[in-house]
């Protein structure tokens, strides 16, 4: 179909144009008469596909487009082109025409849900928002029509207000299937066209703390992604590209700035008129992480005194070892130690007295200690004790002597005094150690040695 770049600006379009609002019509007439004019413009597009020829004109926006009674746009590639004095006045933008340069505002940045005509196509009805400058998007009706302007193929596009249709039917816009099973999922969802919001569900306002208002039209990445996650969009576009759909754990920002850990799904869906658009879903995964922390915790701490166990603490002695390859200047220190007349304590004061000496043992050696220290209990009235950079073995046995001189106080439990004393055996680290087990082995045995020789005493592994 061709529109006559010569037409007469007097003819069908503009004669409509004209004859709005040309005769009286009371406050309570007015949502009918608009909807009776927007719906008599879209006639400019006619059931055979022809559209009145002088709607457009060869260089320019001519009259009759300008003033159509509804809003009105011409698009090609992509791009829009021109838009009439009431598209322009309702979306807030005041160029009429991007003048198909770089500066030419992208039909689906303005048009959220537009749909695009394939090649069987002349003409197509479809409902989608309009961007405005300020306030929410624009619900509305829309046509859209195969044409050419200035010699090249372009779409006109007639936009009708659904609100004012609203007004005048009594009835409220109708919900699509996808949002209607959008706002019965349980899980925070969201349909975007491009990157721009086209609907969020309950959850998802419950979840991020925004507004229906406030987040249809915005860019989603602006609302909910921190600054720190922006590297995963390319990541997440290629997935989506390779398969269809993305499923990741990842952290998503609220309203208030705060951060969740979330399980996100993102997959393409086809809106309700045939346009693509992305559905993305946010599974609340706070207490999931929780409880998978407090498991990992569990797994590499004492349960009695929250110290690190062991295994923890056998694979912060091996990284420590592998720093002493590097930097063969850099010393540590392993201390072993065992608790002389505990077994006493738990006989005669019972194993929850036994319990309470243990929970002052652990805070008197984390308070003897540096930050950079690690102090870990391996069970029963074992500690061992990491003591990292700790120079000669004066200056360590030095830290042991404080160490028992502590552990030595006295602890009143249920108004009975408890004493106990700590055997000690000490392992300086040196180049020629293999593995964690080997240095702790050397502090066991220096520690058995300190027992044996009448206890509350430290000893020092020699190397022979």
């Amino acid at each position: 179909m061709e529109i006559n770049p010569h037409a007469n600006p007097n003819e069908e379009a503009l004669a409509l144009a004209a004859g709005a609002f040309s005769s009286p019509v009371g406050v309570d007439d007015f949502a009918d008469r608009r909807v009776e004019e927007e719906e008599r413009a879209m006639e400019t597009l006619s059931d055979d596909g022809g559209v009145a020829p002088s709607v457009l004109e060869a260089c320019d926006v001519d009259a009759s487009f300008e003033n159509l009674p509804c809003m009105a746009l011409i698009e090609r590639g992509g791009l829009i082109l021109a838009r009439n004095a009431l598209c322009r006045r309702m979306t807030g933008f005041v160029a009429a025409s991007g003048l198909e340069g770089s500066t030419a505002p992208r039909i689906w940045d303005v048009l959220l849900g537009w749909y695009e005509l394939n090649e069987t196509e002349r003409r197509v009805r479809f409902d989608c928002l309009a961007i405005r400058r300020h306030g929410a998007p624009m619900p509305v009706n829309a046509v859209a029509q195969g044409a050419t302007y200035r010699g090249d193929a372009c779409r006109l596009v007639l936009l009708i207000e659904q609100a004012v249709a609203s007004a005048a039917s009594g009835d409220d816009r109708e919900s699509t299937l996808v949002e209607d099973v959008l706002d019965a999922t349980p899980e925070a969802s969201v349909i975007t066209h491009g990157s721009r919001v086209l609907h969020v569900n309950q959850e998802f306002t419950r979840l991020f703390g925004y507004s229906a208002v406030e987040c249809v039209g915005e860019e989603l990445a602006e609302l909910v992604v921190p600054e720190g996650r922006l590297h995963e969009r390319e990541m997440i576009l290629h997935t989506l590209r390779q398969n269809g759909r993305v499923v990741m754990e990842t952290r998503r920002r609220t309203r208030s700035g705060d951060e969740v850990d979330v399980c996100l799904l993102i997959a393409k869906v086809r809106l309700g008129s045939r346009a693509a658009g992305t559905l993305v879903t946010y599974r609340d995964i706070r207490q999931q992480k929780l409880e998978e922390a407090r498991l990992k915790h569990t797994a590499r701490h004492d349960v009695l005194t929250g110290l690190p166990n062991r295994s923890l603490f056998l694979e912060q002695v091996g990284l420590t070892l592998a720093r002493l390859r590097r930097r063969p200047d850099r010393r540590f220190a392993v201390v072993f130690m065992d608790l002389d007349g505990f077994k006493q304590v738990n006989d005669t004061l019972g194993h929850a007295a036994g319990d309470t000496l243990l929970l002052v043992v652990a805070d008197r050696l984390t308070r003897c200690l540096r930050p950079q220290d690690t102090v870990a209990r391996f069970g029963g009235d074992e500690f061992a004790m990491l003591l990292d950079e700790s120079g000669s073995e004066s200056e360590v046995g030095v830290v042991a002597g404080r160490i028992q001189a502590e552990i030595q106080q006295p602890v009143v439990i249920d108004g009975a005094a408890a004493r106990v004393r700590a055997s000690m055996g000490i392992a300086i680290a040196v180049s020629l150690y293999e593995s964690a087990e080997e240095i702790m082995l050397h502090a066991d045995s220096a520690m058995y040695a300190a027992k044996t020789s009448g206890g509350g005493q430290h000893v020092t592994y020699q190397w022979k």
